[in-house]
Protein backbone atom coordinates (compact mmCIF):
# COMPACT_ATOMS: atom_id res chain seq x y z
CA UNK A 1 0.00 0.00 0.00
CA UNK A 2 1.34 3.42 -0.95
CA UNK A 3 2.22 5.63 2.00
CA UNK A 4 0.87 9.15 2.43
CA UNK A 5 4.37 10.54 1.84
CA UNK A 6 4.83 8.59 -1.39
CA UNK A 7 1.38 9.69 -2.56
CA UNK A 8 2.28 13.36 -2.10
CA UNK A 9 5.70 12.80 -3.67
CA UNK A 10 4.06 11.40 -6.80
CA UNK A 11 1.53 14.22 -6.79
CA UNK A 12 4.17 16.94 -6.42
CA UNK A 13 6.38 15.34 -9.08
CA UNK A 14 3.43 15.21 -11.48
CA UNK A 15 2.30 18.81 -10.81
CA UNK A 16 5.86 20.14 -10.93
CA UNK A 17 7.01 23.66 -10.11
CA UNK A 18 3.77 25.26 -11.32
CA UNK A 19 1.83 23.02 -8.93
CA UNK A 20 4.10 24.04 -6.05
CA UNK A 21 3.62 27.70 -6.96
CA UNK A 22 -0.19 27.35 -7.03
CA UNK A 23 -0.31 25.32 -3.78
CA UNK A 24 1.79 27.84 -1.85
CA UNK A 25 -0.14 30.76 -3.33
CA UNK A 26 -3.40 29.22 -2.11
CA UNK A 27 -1.79 28.42 1.26
CA UNK A 28 -0.82 32.07 1.62
CA UNK A 29 -4.39 33.31 1.25
CA UNK A 30 -7.25 32.53 3.65
CA UNK A 31 -7.25 28.84 2.70
CA UNK A 32 -5.28 26.92 5.37
CA UNK A 33 -3.73 24.40 2.96
CA UNK A 34 -0.61 23.10 4.77
CA UNK A 35 2.57 23.82 2.82
CA UNK A 36 4.07 20.82 4.62
CA UNK A 37 2.11 18.55 2.29
CA UNK A 38 3.97 19.81 -0.78
CA UNK A 39 7.32 21.20 0.37
CA UNK A 40 8.52 18.22 2.42
CA UNK A 41 7.82 15.69 -0.38
CA UNK A 42 9.38 18.14 -2.84
CA UNK A 43 12.51 18.21 -0.67
CA UNK A 44 12.73 14.43 -0.82
CA UNK A 45 12.39 14.55 -4.60
CA UNK A 46 15.19 17.13 -4.72
CA UNK A 47 17.42 14.86 -2.63
CA UNK A 48 16.74 12.03 -5.09
CA UNK A 49 17.62 14.23 -8.05
CA UNK A 50 14.06 14.30 -9.42
CA UNK A 51 13.49 18.02 -8.86
CA UNK A 52 15.79 21.03 -8.56
CA UNK A 53 16.18 22.29 -4.97
CA UNK A 54 16.47 25.98 -5.80
CA UNK A 55 13.65 25.94 -8.35
CA UNK A 56 11.39 24.45 -5.67
CA UNK A 57 12.37 27.21 -3.25
CA UNK A 58 11.93 29.88 -5.94
CA UNK A 59 8.50 28.66 -7.08
CA UNK A 60 7.20 28.19 -3.52
CA UNK A 61 8.44 31.61 -2.38
CA UNK A 62 6.89 33.19 -5.48
CA UNK A 63 3.63 31.49 -4.52
CA UNK A 64 3.86 32.94 -1.01
CA UNK A 65 4.37 36.43 -2.43
CA UNK A 66 1.44 36.19 -4.86
CA UNK A 67 -0.93 34.74 -2.24
CA UNK A 68 0.11 37.38 0.28
CA UNK A 69 -0.42 40.15 -2.25
CA UNK A 70 -3.96 38.86 -2.80
CA UNK A 71 -4.65 39.17 0.94
CA UNK A 72 -2.94 42.57 1.04
CA UNK A 73 -5.15 43.82 -1.81
CA UNK A 74 -8.29 42.45 -0.12
CA UNK A 75 -7.36 44.31 3.07
CA UNK A 76 -6.55 47.47 1.15
CA UNK A 77 -9.67 47.38 -1.02
CA UNK A 78 -12.35 45.98 1.29
CA UNK A 79 -10.88 46.17 4.82
CA UNK A 80 -13.24 45.84 7.74
CA UNK A 81 -16.37 45.41 5.62
CA UNK A 82 -15.08 42.05 4.40
CA UNK A 83 -14.30 40.84 7.93
CA UNK A 84 -17.65 41.99 9.30
CA UNK A 85 -19.49 40.11 6.57
CA UNK A 86 -17.39 36.99 5.99
CA UNK A 87 -14.75 36.84 8.73
CA UNK A 88 -16.57 34.18 10.76
CA UNK A 89 -16.00 31.66 7.96
CA UNK A 90 -12.22 31.90 8.33
CA UNK A 91 -12.18 32.37 12.12
CA UNK A 92 -11.70 36.13 12.03
CA UNK A 93 -13.97 38.65 13.74
CA UNK A 94 -13.71 42.34 14.54
CA UNK A 95 -12.10 41.71 17.93
CA UNK A 96 -9.44 39.44 16.44
CA UNK A 97 -8.85 41.95 13.65
CA UNK A 98 -8.55 44.82 16.13
CA UNK A 99 -5.94 42.92 18.16
CA UNK A 100 -4.03 42.02 15.02
CA UNK A 101 -4.11 45.61 13.76
CA UNK A 102 -2.88 46.95 17.11
CA UNK A 103 0.01 44.51 17.08
CA UNK A 104 0.71 45.32 13.44
CA UNK A 105 0.71 49.08 14.00
CA UNK A 106 3.25 48.73 16.79
CA UNK A 107 5.60 46.38 14.97
CA UNK A 108 5.09 47.11 11.25
CA UNK A 109 7.35 45.12 8.94
CA UNK A 110 8.54 42.93 11.83
CA UNK A 111 4.94 41.74 12.28
CA UNK A 112 4.74 40.82 8.60
CA UNK A 113 8.07 39.00 8.67
CA UNK A 114 7.37 37.15 11.92
CA UNK A 115 3.76 36.46 11.01
CA UNK A 116 4.86 34.48 7.97
CA UNK A 117 6.65 32.06 10.32
CA UNK A 118 3.78 31.49 12.78
CA UNK A 119 1.25 28.68 12.20
CA UNK A 120 -2.30 29.97 12.28
CA UNK A 121 -1.21 33.56 11.63
CA UNK A 122 0.74 33.34 8.40
CA UNK A 123 -2.48 32.93 6.38
CA UNK A 124 -3.89 36.23 7.66
CA UNK A 125 -0.99 38.60 8.36
CA UNK A 126 -1.15 40.25 4.92
CA UNK A 127 -4.76 41.34 5.43
CA UNK A 128 -4.11 43.83 8.26
CA UNK A 129 -1.05 45.02 6.32
CA UNK A 130 -3.42 46.01 3.53
CA UNK A 131 -5.86 47.66 5.94
CA UNK A 132 -2.99 49.62 7.50
CA UNK A 133 -1.84 50.58 3.97
CA UNK A 134 1.68 49.43 4.69
CA UNK A 135 4.19 50.51 2.06
CA UNK A 136 3.90 47.86 -0.66
CA UNK A 137 7.63 47.56 -1.22
CA UNK A 138 8.33 47.06 2.50
CA UNK A 139 5.47 44.59 2.75
CA UNK A 140 6.71 42.57 -0.22
CA UNK A 141 10.26 42.42 1.13
CA UNK A 142 9.12 41.39 4.62
CA UNK A 143 6.68 38.72 3.42
CA UNK A 144 9.23 37.42 0.90
CA UNK A 145 11.88 36.98 3.59
CA UNK A 146 9.55 35.45 6.17
CA UNK A 147 7.74 33.23 3.68
CA UNK A 148 10.98 32.24 1.97
CA UNK A 149 12.53 31.15 5.27
CA UNK A 150 9.48 29.03 6.13
CA UNK A 151 9.51 27.41 2.67
CA UNK A 152 13.23 26.71 3.06
CA UNK A 153 12.73 25.08 6.48
CA UNK A 154 10.08 22.71 5.10
CA UNK A 155 12.09 22.02 1.94
CA UNK A 156 15.22 21.31 3.97
CA UNK A 157 13.37 18.91 6.28
CA UNK A 158 12.30 16.90 3.25
CA UNK A 159 15.74 17.14 1.67
CA UNK A 160 17.47 15.84 4.81
CA UNK A 161 15.01 12.95 5.02
CA UNK A 162 15.73 12.12 1.37
CA UNK A 163 19.51 12.29 1.83
CA UNK A 164 19.24 10.00 4.85
CA UNK A 165 17.69 7.33 2.63
CA UNK A 166 18.97 7.87 -0.93
CA UNK A 167 17.59 4.52 -2.13
CA UNK A 168 14.13 5.02 -0.69
CA UNK A 169 12.03 7.14 1.60
CA UNK A 170 12.01 7.09 5.38
CA UNK A 171 8.25 7.41 5.31
CA UNK A 172 7.83 6.97 9.05
CA UNK A 173 10.10 9.91 9.91
CA UNK A 174 8.66 12.13 7.18
CA UNK A 175 5.09 11.36 8.16
CA UNK A 176 5.90 12.09 11.80
CA UNK A 177 7.24 15.51 10.76
CA UNK A 178 4.20 16.23 8.57
CA UNK A 179 1.77 15.01 11.23
CA UNK A 180 3.54 17.03 13.91
CA UNK A 181 3.45 20.25 11.90
CA UNK A 182 -0.12 19.62 10.77
CA UNK A 183 -1.18 18.89 14.35
CA UNK A 184 0.34 22.22 15.39
CA UNK A 185 -1.66 23.95 12.66
CA UNK A 186 -4.89 22.24 13.78
CA UNK A 187 -4.16 23.13 17.41
CA UNK A 188 -3.65 26.78 16.49
CA UNK A 189 -6.90 26.65 14.50
CA UNK A 190 -8.92 25.41 17.49
CA UNK A 191 -7.21 27.76 19.93
CA UNK A 192 -8.12 30.66 17.69
CA UNK A 193 -11.67 29.31 17.32
CA UNK A 194 -11.96 29.17 21.11
CA UNK A 195 -10.68 32.73 21.49
CA UNK A 196 -13.21 34.00 18.98
CA UNK A 197 -16.22 32.59 20.87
Amino acid sequence: MESVTEFFMHLVEKLGYLGIFIATAVESTFVPLPAEMTLIPAGILAAHGKMHYWLILLSSTAGVIVGSLVNYWLGLRFGRALIIKYGKYVLMNEEFLAKTETFFQKHGAYATFGGRLLPGLRHYIAFPAGIARMNLKRFTIATSLGGGIWMWILLQLGFMAGVKNPDGVDTQTVEQIILGLSALLVLMYFVKAKLLK
